[in-house]
């Protein structure tokens, strides 16, 4: 399984589509704020030539004392110079929102983005995601990706105009007088303090939310991390996990809203009374001509400049983003999302046993090898083996030998390589996956901690029963974990997992006893028990009692058990032995100690060490 090559010029392309599906309401406010910022510029020069042309006319005219009089005394100058005053303090007022719609444009984004990113994680069925250098490399990379992508407006070459314009703007405003960048900037405080503040605002909000922001992290390492992709697919925990992820989103997104919405309004106020500041100098220069201390081309050029020194300050503040560095951090997300499972999706329901032929019934591997993604060694190398309905077969071995890969194939976390698996005479990949893994009841070696409560961290192994007390309860007494509920704080409501807000945590053996609980909790539609390592956090005394219950709950199921706890592997009706892949020994506990092969010696190791 190896990720789809994509070049930077179509991550550009894919990623500036994403971002229209993102967020269209903000991309059409953001449109429509530049075609009024835009435009209004433009407009305000066209007056503003009124304005030189009517200046010019009245340079020779001295029927008025003043020139405020004379100013009074013809209405188009005046008219002219009130529309380019009212223009310019319409504009800036309007450009101060383009701020906060950025602001909500990137959260909208990355959040739509990293949504997509863990529904494609969470249903992604093959868990080689989880289990191959290269594919974990991908998903970080496209963790990273998720924060460039909202910085696709903000550009660098944005910050060079705002540069190149900045710099001669400023200096060719002071040869028109001293005071006159001193006023400009000095008319800015008021709004650049009130952006101060509700920043300040924002960042407390966002402290205040920095719970919220923790667990939204801990539900995409849940739906991410290796450590829970099996138990996510085999209890089918997406759309809880991504339901609560999503949750938590929105309470964030609009706490934060509602502020940058405050802030909008506020900078509005303080943009129109700071713009004030912008029309006494404008007004100097305008009587200055009138006076003769000004030439014309010094009213159009003050014109021109006051606008660029506007323009360039909000491209200055705006942030800014390589396009090319945007492409290449982007392209882990499509590769990512263009990835597919070489799990085969099934098509066909699970029949009945009594449907089927007696020879048929149970599982059957034919002939299976199979060998890890990305490796050239097979794990497993032609295994026939039988499984019959209410049988409990136990798999021993070394280290390395194969068992755990067994049984992820048994749960069709795997395809094999070579050969078939079949249920009741149909091959796994011809079966529904999720009704198919809905059948089997599974303790991993590697089991979840989810960050949960306890109900849930039981309840979770069947989702409809997660809100009966009464089967949760009866559950974990079957796993011998009655007395927990009462000697917990908040019950079955208490958090487990110190990430959690007065969460608190298990010892080992009880964390076994959940996950075993979370199995057997399902016991109503299981077909298939699979095992492995169950015991492995647990003393002797502990130990004997899931024996015993492993024992109730196996009988009429078919159980396949992975242990190197030989004890376990006694109680079994048969017993395989792997060795590098290959079965090398099957038979009940008697039969193969009779034989003295690998598992008697195996046995009396071990049993040595209890002597």
């Amino acid at each position: 399984m190896k990720p789809p090559e994509l070049a930077p010029m179509q991550a550009l392309r894919r990623s500036l589509w994403m971002v229209a599906q993102a967020a269209p309401k903000e991309l059409r406010n953001l449109a429509m704020l530049n075609l009024i910022t835009g435009t209004g510029p433009s407009i305000a020069l066209l007056l503003s030539k009124i304005v030189i042309d009517e200046a010019a006319q009245l340079l020779g005219d001295r029927s008025q004392e003043s020139a405020i009089a004379l100013l009074l005394a013809h209405p188009v100058l005046l008219w002219s110079m009130v529309t380019v005053v009212l223009l310019n303090l319409f504009v800036d007022s309007i450009d101060s929102i383009g701020t906060t719609l950025f602001a909500a444009l990137r959260d909208r984004v990355q959040g739509y983005v990293q949504g997509e990113v863990l529904h494609k994680v969470a249903y992604f069925d093959d868990i080689a995601l989880f289990e191959t250098p290269e594919l974990l490399n991908l998903l970080e990379l496209t963790n990273k990706g998720i924060q460039r992508i909202q910085r696709l407006s903000f550009i660098v070459a944005a910050t060079l105009v705002g540069v190149f314009l900045f710099i001669p703007s400023v200096a060719v405003s002071i040869s028109i007088a001293w005071w006159v960048p001193l006023v400009l900037m000095a008319a800015s405080i008021p709004s650049i303090r009130v952006e101060m503040k509700y920043h300040k605002k924002s960042w407390r909000v966002e402290e205040t939310q920095a719970g919220v922001t923790r667990e939204m992290d801990i539900y995409s390492k849940v739906i991410t991390g290796e450590a829970y992709a099996k138990e996510v697919r085999l209890f089918s925990l997406q759309s809880v996990l991504l339901n609560r992820w999503r949750g938590l989103f929105r309470q964030m997104f609009n706490t934060m809203t509602a502020v940058r919405r405050d802030e909008a309004l506020a900078v509005m106020v303080w943009a129109l009374i700071g713009g004030m500041g912008a029309a006494l100098p404008y007004m100097y220069v305008v009587l200055g001509v009138l006076r003769g201390e000004f030439t014309l081309g010094d009213l159009a050029l003050y014109t021109g400049i006051i606008l660029q020194v506007r323009r360039s300050l909000y491209i200055l503040i705006g942030n800014t983003g390589d396009i090319y560095d945007v492409a290449l951090a982007t392209g882990p997300i499509f590769q990512l999302l263009d990835l597919q499972p070489q799990l085969v999706t099934g098509y066909k329901a699970m029949t009945a046993a009594a449907q089927t032929r007696p020879s048929q019934r149970g599982i059957q591997f034919r002939d299976v090898s199979f060998a890890y993604p990305g490796s050239d060694r097979s794990t497993l190398e032609r295994i026939t083996l039988a499984i019959q309905p209410g049988e409990m077969v136990a798999l021993v071995g070394e280290n390395g030998a194969g068992k755990t890969t067994l049984a992820k194939l048994l749960c069709r976390l795997y395809d094999p390589t070579q050969g078939s698996i079949c249920w009741n005479g149909h091959d796994f990949c011809s079966l529904e996956l999720e009704t198919l893994r809905s059948r089997i009841a599974v303790v991993m070696q590697d089991y979840a901690r989810f960050p949960a409560t306890l109900r849930e961290n039981v309840g979770w192994g069947f989702l409809p029963k997660v809100g009966e007390d009464g089967v949760i309860q009866t559950t974990l007494q079957d796993a011998g974990l009655s007395y927990l509920p009462s000697d917990l704080a908040q019950g079955l409501e208490t958090p487990l997992g110190k990430q959690l807000e007065d969460g608190i945590d298990l010892s080992g053996g009880q964390w076994q006893r959940v996950a075993i609980a979370r199995a057997l909790i399902r016991l109503s539609d299981a077909e298939l028990l699979v095992f492995d390592e169950p015991t492995a956090a647990l003393d002797p005394k502990n130990e004997h009692e899931i024996y015993q219950i492993f024992q109730a709950i196996a009988k009429g199921r078919m159980t396949v058990v992975v242990s190197h706890r030989l004890a376990l592997a006694k109680m079994a009706d048969r017993i395989i032995v792997l060795e590098h892949g290959q079965i090398v020994e099957e038979g009940s506990h008697e039969e193969l100690m009779a034989r003295e092969g690998n598992y008697h010696m195996m046995f009396s190791r071990q049993k040595s060490s209890y002597l």
